[in-house]
């Protein structure tokens, strides 16, 4: 019974070293975005959940932006609420605009943002599945994911990925082929505390033309520091060395 208990003590020492960094991942929430729902998520500009996914444009509600004819004003906009215009603005998803000046000067997009708990040394892989399309043949609109501040393109109107499904006009966004794919990517928290996570799309050097990212499946999970793996195995090993220890001094006893 005392090997017992020796043993049930090394496990919960072992559980509470490594707990807190092997549960992180948990305060990040519904990356499906099932029912329609953006619970969790701030919007930015024009966003809109539906069918499970989330779309994020840059249309505006007012103008014309894919010179359509007279009485289109909005016609690519999904959520009755504009792109954010960066002349009247000085962030987006609280991002900094210059940090959106890839490959020209931006002009507009839309984001979404959660903000979730890391523990220092964690190591953050972020997986989400895309889809992107573009009127805009002239500039380099793109897509982008960011951690804090730091904004990384993932694809844009020269990419690869439009091959085949690249349109040059949505006449109806639901009849464009939308291919899907997938990417991660990964980071390592520097602190304790709370790490922001933002996707959306840009509008590169005018507001005309409309592209528009479509997101889903978006989920975060953590791996703990190397030095946290190092406790957990150690107590692990210590549990087995006593266990080992006990069983050779049982085995050696007299029996009377």
């Amino acid at each position: 019974m005392n090997v017992i208990r020796h043993i049930a003590a090394a496990v919960a020492l072992c559980a509470i070293g490594t707990a807190p960094a092997l549960a992180q991942g948990t305060t990040f929430t519904n990356g499906t975005f099932d029912g329609g729902s953006l619970s969790g998520w701030q919007t930015y500009g024009d966003v809109l959940a539906a069918g499970g996914r989330t779309r994020l444009t840059t249309a505006s509600t007012a103008y014309d932006d894919d010179a359509l004819g007279a009485g289109n004003e909005g016609f690519m906009n999904e959520s009755g609420t504009p792109a954010v215009d960066f002349f009247d603005a000085t962030s987006l998803a609280g991002i900094p605009l210059t940090n959106f000046d890839i490959d020209g000067d931006a002009y507009e997009g839309s984001a979404i943002r959660q903000d979730f708990t890391a523990i220092a040394g964690d190591l953050l892989t972020v997986t989400f599945d895309w889809a992107f399309v573009s009127t805009d043949t002239a500039n380099l609109d793109f897509a982008f994911l960011a951690v804090n501040d730091a904004v990384y393109k993932f694809v844009d109107t020269s990419s690869q990925y439009l091959t085949g499904n690249f349109l040059g006009t949505f006449v109806d966004a639901e009849n464009v082929s939308w291919s899907w794919y997938q990417s991660s990517y990964t980071y390592q928290a520097n602190s304790n505390g709370a790490v922001s996570l933002s996707l959306g799309v840009i509008d590169i050097g005018d507001t005309q033309y409309t592209s528009q990212l479509r997101v889903d499946n978006i989920a975060v999970s953590a791996v703990p520091e190397p030095e946290t793996y190092a406790l957990m195995l150690a107590g692990l090993g210590l549990i087995g060395g006593y266990v080992g220890r006990r069983q050779k001094k049982a085995a050696a006893a007299p029996t009377a």
